[in-house]
């Protein structure tokens, strides 16, 4: 805590100063907000960033042509409004003439539909080397351009038609597509000020541009020093602040190991914090307001390389078992999932599960069980229902859970598992490598979307730690990102979600929220659970 020691003072010594002269205005605006970030950024440059630190510098740096409202609505961005094609396939859009470039040096210049055009050719050019291109598949040539198979970058379905109109054209509809266009790589990029970087486009405080609400005025980073001069400064766009007022003067980020966050938050040293389950008991008092997001499901996971597992009877014979109705009496802190998808995810303004329904798991049944153990019973190896593993992270409900599951599979079956808590890095080393039987998966999804639940269960998806790849997920889940309208989409997504389910590949047991906490001299401030960015531009200090 020593090396906080003057962040506290210089915080103090500024609200005094405030005070003197009237602090902040009544509407909450001039206030700098303090938040704390485990790492240097990699990049922010839009289309090459990777980590969380730069996404989420990025969303406070850059505006895209939609932006993401915290109900999970869309609202203007760059685009003042825009039309869909009745085939779904041609989005037309009409760009505000006052959003404007500016970075620490003084860059002036207005944001035209050719920068969203040069933007999106750079996340498809092979080049470029986007970790996230891909998900951008469904723009005309996108893929042959990533591919190589087309060399013409002026081939992208993407195209200018003057300073403020834009046209994407998709191969196929995705009715996901305006929630795309908020994510970071859909950013605008200025050709001009990209190749007037010289290769560090995004890399430096002076080869970092804006369009967004604010911009990057300082950027320090030490590796080799543990100090409070590691840090990023942003400060109010004000051009963009003109046309969409932004509230906050500036933001300060600093760059902290994320074992000190939680201290900085309970003295006051940043004004927000996101925290997991295990972090949310120490803070206490009512200093604070407190955001809650159930985005994260927590199943058991079967490794399909183990013998019993490789087929679906045992695997279902297990699930049978599962009585949720007494795991909701045995971990009353945490609510039974009886899907796969959380309730946080949304298509637009409506959840999911709304969509989908609640419950898509089988009801506990000894009988159908039986069934399932006799059905499968000939090719199963009676010698491995002792000893096989299950890997957990150290979590008092999950081992509860495990506890409660295991004695009826004892019961009725006589098969018996070892539990083996680890550390976060152990488990995550373990998950990866395939060094279990059963592991006790925290399913999230890095975007609000079904499919990032559900892609690592398809044959190319990442993540997929299980061993199983089914080509009807794969097909339903493309589907779903194809589909004509949101209701059609929902429907395939349940599909999958359900043949998941039905192959008892992974077995849905609770859902674990993430919290985030505001001091309450701020207000406004919101927290996205997926990319783990956060909307500051609305942002009110007291």
């Amino acid at each position: 805590m020593k090396r906080h020691f003057r962040r506290i003072i210089a915080a103090a010594l500024c609200c005094f100063i405030l005070s003197m002269t009237g602090c902040f205005e009544k509407d909450g605006s001039d206030g700098v907000i303090k938040y704390d970030i485990a790492y240097n950024p990699g990049s922010l440059d839009p289309q090459t960033a990777s980590d969380d630190s730069s996404t989420l510098l990025i969303a406070s740096l850059y505006t895209g042509l939609l932006r993401l409202e915290p109900d999970g609505s869309l609202r203007a961005g760059v685009a003042e409004d825009y039309t869909v094609s009745d085939d779904g396939l041609t989005y037309r859009f009409k760009l505000s003439s006052s959003n404007y470039w500016t970075d620490t040096n003084g860059f002036d210049s207005v944001c035209t539909a050719q920068d969203f055009v040069f933007g999106f050719q750079r996340l498809f050019d092979p080049a470029t080397r986007a970790p996230r291109a891909s998900e951008y598949f469904c723009i005309k040539n996108s893929r042959a351009i990533n591919s190589g198979a087309i060399s013409d970058l002026s081939r992208l379905g993407v195209t200018a038609s003057g300073d403020y109109e834009l046209t994407i054209e998709l191969e196929y509809p995705d009715p996901n597509f305006p929630m795309l266009l908020t994510e970071a790589p859909a950013m605008p990029c200025s050709e001009e000020y990209f190749i007037s970087s010289q290769g560090r486009y995004g890399l430096s405080r002076d080869t970092t541009p804006s369009n967004g609400a604010f911009y990057l005025r300082t950027w320090n980073y030490d590796p080799y020093t543990i100090t409070d001069n590691n840090l990023l400064i942003l400060r109010r766009h004000a051009k963009n602040s003109e046309a969409n007022k932004v509230y906050p003067s500036g933001l300060n980020f600093f760059i902290e190991g994320d074992e000190d966050f939680v201290d900085d938050f309970v003295s006051g040293t940043i004004s927000c914090i996101a925290v997991t389950e295990d972090q949310r008991g120490l803070i206490t008092g009512d200093k604070y307001t407190v955001q809650e997001y159930d985005a994260i499901t927590v199943g058991m996971l079967f490794n399909k390389d183990f013998e019993l597992f490789r087929t679906a009877g045992f695997r279902r014979a297990l699930a049978s078992l599962i009585d949720r109705e007494k795991l909701a009496q045995t971990v009353t802190d945490h609510a039974v999932a009886y899907a796969i998808v959380p309730g946080e995810v949304t298509l637009l303004d409506k959840s999911y599960r709304e969509y989908a329904g609640e419950k898509l798991t089988a009801e506990y049944s000894t009988d159908k069980a039986q069934q399932y153990y006799q059905q499968a019973l000939p090719g199963l190896d009676r010698d491995l229902f002792s000893g096989a593993r299950i890997i957990t992270r150290d979590d008092s409900a999950a081992s509860a859970m495990i506890s409660a599951i295991m004695q009826e599979w004892q019961r009725e079956f006589g098969f018996y598992c070892v539990v083996e808590t680890l550390s976060e890095s152990d488990f995550n080393a373990r998950l990866s490598s395939g060094d279990f039987e059963i592991a006790m998966q925290d399913l999230n999804g890095s975007t609000n979307s079904p499919a990032a639940y559900l892609q690592s269960f398809t044959k190319s998806g990442s993540g997929n730690y299980s061993g199983y790849s089914s080509a009807d997920v794969t097909r339903l889940v493309n589907s779903a990102q194809r589909a004509a309208d949101l209701s059609a989409s929902a429907d395939l997504y349940k599909q999958a979600e359900q043949t998941i389910i039905d192959d008892a590949i992974f077995i849905p047991l609770y859902y674990k929220n993430e919290y985030f906490y505001i001091n309450k001299n701020f207000a406004d401030i919101s927290y996205n659970p997926f990319n783990k960015t956060v909307d500051f531009t609305q942002a009110k200090a007291y």
